[in-house]
């Protein structure tokens, strides 16, 4: 791997919603963290694989050795398994977050340290190794670096912007200002300007409030947010957001998400957790009365794509959505 130590670099980092060439999972495995609710989690994570399998490849992270992925999923067209250890399922945090320079491919790998030492991370944070000597990662220049971070503390509207929220970045990286931290998230991942929210996190939420538990693009110019229990508060988030500005002074269109009130309290559940693939949108759906309006919306968001419910039950329990357990793995584009 080389290191990088400046922003020479020309490459972009691409919306989710540009063409992708798989999506990166980890299947949950016996003895981690998913023990309690093995079988049903992994219902859960077979149901949202076979539904990216009808629109774009998936790589599945799978233990070494391990078999029981390809008995419970089969050998469907586009499943392609590759043996690493890791410790968590969470690989949208520790995936490669892959950059894109005419036909040029650079995926980033950035210290992991288990959400500020919250959990052990040791071999999550050496997957991206893994991953670089694989033949399916060939065409993919691997880039190491120290800065610690996460894939879920990040959104891009493919065109200069990337959308954070401070809390997470302050806590993360005490030892740097916030001018510091724009400068590494604009040197490393090629971005004109870093756009911030300052957010606690979700109630249950232990990633100290990541930006895809809040808000996220939809479009260059819209941003799809998370509305909250407390209607003070959602009017304070929508105010945040109100005051965001392009490059060019422009203010962004936002579109409120419906709060699933009816969820137990502690479940950072979120419609903001949903997945961009290939002419679809993944939709999480927690059993709540909120689940058909998220539904709704996002489809009215994306009409160009298929709008697909997947279920993120048993992923909340510990809480995470969909988006928090993939990470999308870019093509070849400009």
């Amino acid at each position: 791997m080389a290191l990088h130590t400046s922003s020479e670099f020309e490459h972009r980092l691409p919306a989710e919603w540009e063409p992708q060439y798989a999506l990166l999972l980890a299947w949950p495995f016996a003895g981690g963290d998913w023990e309690p609710v093995l079988e049903q989690v992994q219902d859960e994570y077979a149901t949202l694989i076979n539904t990216v399998l009808r629109y774009q490849p998936v790589f599945l992270l799978i233990q070494p050795g391990s078999s029981d992925a390809r008995q419970k999923l089969g050998y469907p067209k586009g499943l392609e398994t590759i043996e690493a250890p890791y410790n968590d399922t969470w690989c949208r945090d520790y995936g490669p977050i892959t950059l894109v320079h005419e036909g040029e491919l650079q995926a980033l790998d950035f210290y992991f340290d288990g959400w500020g030492g919250r959990h052990d991370a040791r071999l999550d944070n050496r997957v991206n190794t893994h991953l670089s000597r694989h033949e399916l990662f060939a065409d993919y220049d691997f880039r190491q670096s120290l800065l610690e971070l996460e894939g879920g503390a990040i959104d891009s509207n493919g065109g200069g912007l990337a959308l954070i929220n401070k809390h997470c970045m302050r806590t993360r990286l005490k030892h740097l200002s916030d001018e510091a931290i724009d400068f590494e998230l604009q040197s490393w991942l090629g971005v004109k300007r870093v756009l911030a929210i300052n957010w606690p996190p979700l109630a249950g939420d232990d990633t100290d409030g990541h930006i895809d538990t809040l808000a996220r693009f939809s479009h260059p110019q819209r941003i799809a947010f998370q509305t909250l229990s407390d209607d003070q508060a959602t009017r304070a988030l929508l105010g945040q957001l109100e005051s965001l500005r392009d490059i060019d002074g422009r203010s962004f269109e936002l579109t409120a998400l419906p709060c699933p009130r009816d969820l137990p309290a502690g479940l950072p559940a979120s419609y903001a957790n949903f997945v961009l693939i290939n002419n679809a949108v993944l939709v999480p759906q927690y059993a709540s009365e909120s689940d058909a309006e998220a539904l709704r919306i996002l489809a009215d968001l994306f009409p160009e794509r298929t709008a697909e419910p997947v279920d993120a039950r048993t992923l909340i329990s510990q809480g995470g959505g969909p988006h928090c357990a993939c990470m999308q793995i870019p093509g070849r584009m400009k």
